[in-house]
């Protein structure tokens, strides 16, 4: 016998937990779940499936009544588990209908993507009948590929007595969610959402010490805000070989946060680079239609047609030049490119968009892929272990995309990119190729670009010390 929330008594019929662990013995912490019953505007059962701390693998069954609230249920579980923050919705709730009012079991099987393992596997090893998981699994296809989850992932799937699917939720880290639920018409239907985060605007700043990564490190940030940081530049900045000791960087930047804590980076809001020769500095500015991009102070973009280096690189092994002494052939003969030195499989980009005229083997380039580009340039990039997949002939390729990997095909005596450019049919140096500027700010936007640039500049010269702003929903 259970209380209910008037304090009355509320029988329930064959209510159970099942305590499940997985490679986790003697370890254990507390499971709870609230499963209840709601009476929807339609007459049906509105099930709601609250959670608090959850095991990675559980399955809660309760019988239930549509016209009564239910208890809570209680069991021991495995360690670390807890259903992600927030994996019940905005609502905190995992909302799905079954129709009729006769007593109806619920079974709530939560678990996580197992290392090694798949969504089917996961689902299987919890009993769950392969056309569930095929029910579920076609259904999620309009909205998530479950051949990219990743281990760690975490799944709760709600079936009624008759094991019907009734829903089924997913969540890909901290951030995003996909749910599937009945509609009215009883079919099972996919859709996405962003987990609701606290933004906060932080500021970041610095000296170069042994290296910009190091040094933004050493302030507690992550990798991927010393990419993104890097990627503003990348056109007109090369900080694997140009970045020195006492070099300056500053940013405004935004982090995104749910209750346990940081979640992700948002956007760089301002960036400035000073070296002993160069002043380099970037706002953020949306325009009319929602597309964002980088602007120098007096309102040019940042981006050019061509990237400076097609590949993140440890050094140049040898330069561009017209009499160099072969290092396999030990002939003197021209060599019309530049080496970038880099570990085998370190993804090579197309430096600019365009289509791929050549992908194969071409004698001592070995694996060769060649992108012609818009106004008379051609790419070249040699040496590759692998090409990109999908990547053909015809292809189209964008700025940045990846089209292959550094390998050591043809002749070469260690791994490297050989990269060389065409223009007009003749070879020139990609390092003193100059590209023009994307386009500029339109004069229906500058005086908002203005007053935008203006309010972050003064915070720019402010960022020193990290410091956090703001925070706002």
């Amino acid at each position: 016998m259970a209380r209910n929330a008037q304090g009355g008594q509320t029988e329930t019929k064959s209510s159970r937990a099942v305590r499940r662990e997985r490679g986790r013995a003697g370890i254990a912490t507390s499971l709870t779940l609230v499963v209840f019953a709601a009476l929807s505007l339609g007459g049906g059962a509105a099930y709601v499936y609250f959670g608090l701390p959850v095991s990675d693998s559980a399955r809660i069954e309760a019988s239930s009544r549509a016209t009564k609230p239910q208890a809570a249920f209680s069991a021991e579980a495995g360690p670390e588990g807890a259903i992600p923050n927030g994996v019940l919705g905005p609502e905190g709730d995992l909302l799905s209908k079954a129709t009729g009012s006769e007593p109806a079991r619920l079974t709530v099987t939560t678990g996580r993507i197992p290392s090694g393992g798949s969504l089917g596997s996961a689902l299987t090893d919890e009993g769950i009948r392969s056309t569930a998981v095929s029910e579920v699994t076609a259904a999620m296809r309009e909205v998530f590929d479950f051949r990219s989850a990743q281990p760690g992932d975490f799944f709760a799937l709600v079936e009624d007595d008759t094991q019907r699917v009734i829903s089924f939720e997913f969540q890909r880290g901290r951030s995003t969610i996909y749910r599937v639920a009945r509609n009215d018409a009883g079919n099972l239907v996919a859709r996405s959402a962003e987990m609701p985060l606290e933004r906060r605007v932080a500021q970041l700043g610095g000296m170069v010490q042994a290296s910009l990564f190091e040094s933004m490190l050493e302030q507690g940030e992550r990798p991927d805000l010393v990419q993104a940081f890097a990627d503003i530049f990348i056109w007109d900045f090369d900080f694997s070989t140009q970045a020195r000791p006492g070099d300056e960087f500053r940013m405004v930047f935004e982090k995104f946060y749910d209750r346990d804590g940081f979640v992700r980076y948002g956007d760089i809001l301002a960036a400035q680079y000073l070296t002993a020769e160069q002043e380099l500095t970037a706002v953020y500015f949306e325009d009319d239609n929602g597309y964002g991009d980088y602007y120098t102070p007096g309102g040019h973009s940042v981006r050019r047609s061509f990237l400076r280096a097609p590949l993140t690189y440890s050094r140049i092994s040898s330069g561009y030049s017209k009499a160099r002494l072969h290092p396999v052939l030990h002939t003197e003969r021209p060599h019309e490119g530049i080496d970038y030195a880099a570990p085998i499989g370190t993804p090579v980009w197309a430096v600019s968009e365009g289509r791929v005229i050549f992908q194969g083997w071409s004698g001592g380039f070995g694996r060769l892929v060649k992108v012609k580009h818009g106004n008379g340039y051609v790419s070249y990039y040699g040496h590759l272990s692998r090409f990109s997949p999908n990547l053909s002939v015809g292809s189209r390729v964008r700025q940045k995309q990846v089209i292959g990997y550094v390998g050591r095909s043809g002749l070469a005596t260690g791994p490297h990119l050989d990269y060389r450019l065409q223009f007009r049919g003749k070879f020139v140096n990609p390092l003193k190729a100059r590209f023009p500027n994307g386009n500029p700010i339109p004069v229906e936007a500058r005086e908002r670009f203005d007053a935008t640039r203006n309010g972050l500049l003064t915070e720019l010269r402010r960022a020193n010390p990290a410091l956090v702003l703001e925070a706002a929903m």
